[in-house]
């Protein structure tokens, strides 16, 4: 009689192949260690691939070795293929996603993700190349698109990219009214210079280049005012260029700092947590360390963090948990974990 281990014995080896290939592909910072070296090796195979396009611009270098670029793109095009064939065939199972659709509707979920596009996108123009014709200098411009894949690598990345999302009205509102202004100015210029420079000030859209060369303080003089009406207006539209330029600028640093101070306070709840019993566990240690290194601190803030806690706890007793009275011990406790600011 068959048992079912016979009978489910593959399909149980196919399921568990693919929640291995999920964990490998998708654990991120709190994966084993053959994640992070699939992730370094990948990390390193696009750096390249930008490195061939950027050489393969350079004609005398690519006409001195081109079965070398083509056979390093083919190599590179089979790996990434690959890699998005797994990524989605395992996304079924990726372990920090919580969601419990069908395995179809999640792997089509997962294909509309912006990191599954952009993986699409980085093998694309090899495919179009095949089945159609296309310029290959455009081609070759396109595989530099594949520097958007280091972005799921990047923790810094990832914090630019959350902070644009979250500020994006407010950068937003300050486009408009920079827009705005260009329009104005370049209204104004056109009535101002047109008489005295027809060809050069020849229309309110020819106008515009001017307005946005003059507000961001590029200058590169091909346009330039000569009636007096026209000069006023360009050191006006200057001034008022390098506010309205560098206000986008100052949002992007105010929503990074508020980032900061949210990572920050996530590291601070987690280590309160782990201290609640009077000492860091090895695991817990583990966990924080990853929480440090996904949040994109350092062991500096790791130690401002720790060292905020302690006093927080100390009640009056340096070192001495509040709740049960029991030592805090932990991995950070070195010497200079008084000293946040030593780095050592």
């Amino acid at each position: 009689m068959t048992t079912d281990d016979e009978r489910y014995g593959d399909t149980r080896a196919w399921l568990r192949l693919r929640v291995r290939t999920a964990d490998v592909l998708f654990a991120g910072e709190r994966g084993e260690p053959i994640t992070h070296r699939v992730d370094l090796a990948l990390i390193v195979l696009i750096s390249l691939n930008v490195i061939a396009v950027v050489l393969q611009s350079v004609q005398t270098i690519y006409a001195a070795a081109p079965g070398l670029f083509h056979g390093f793109e083919v190599f590179s095009v089979i790996v990434f293929t690959g890699e998005y064939l797994a990524r989605t065939w395992s996304s079924v199972d990726n372990p920090w996603k919580s969601g419990r659709d069908r395995p179809v509707l999640a792997r089509i979920r997962y294909m509309l993700t912006k990191m599954a596009i952009i993986d699409l996108i980085a093998i694309a123009p090899f495919y179009l190349g095949m089945f159609m014709s296309a310029d290959l200098r455009i081609l070759r411009a396109l595989r530099l698109l594949r520097i958007f894949k280091l972005t799921r690598y990047s923790s810094a990345m990832t914090l630019l990219l959350q902070v644009v999302r979250e500020e994006a009205r407010t950068i937003g509102a300050a486009l408009f009214v920079a827009m705005l202004l260009v329009f104005v100015a370049s209204t104004l210029a056109f009535i101002v210079e047109h008489e005295a420079q027809p060809k050069v000030f020849s229309s309110i859209p020819m106008a515009m280049y001017w307005a946005v060369v003059t507000m961001t303080t590029v200058g590169y003089g091909d346009m330039v005012p000569v009636t007096a009406a026209g000069k006023v207006l360009g050191g006006i539209i200057g001034i008022i260029g390098l506010g309205m330029v560098a206000l986008p600028a100052g949002i992007l640093a105010s929503g990074f700092n508020n980032a900061l101070h949210r990572r920050r306070a996530m590291l601070h709840e987690k280590i309160v947590d782990a201290m609640r019993d009077g000492r860091i566990t090895a695991e817990e240690q583990v966990n924080l360390d990853a929480l440090v290194r996904r949040l994109n601190l350092n062991d500096v803030d790791a130690r401002a963090v720790i060292f905020a806690v302690r006093h927080q706890m100390a009640a009056g007793e340096k070192d001495v948990c509040p709740h049960c009275g029991k030592p805090i011990h932990d991995a950070y406790a070195d010497d200079d974990i008084d000293n946040p600011e030593s780095g050592g």
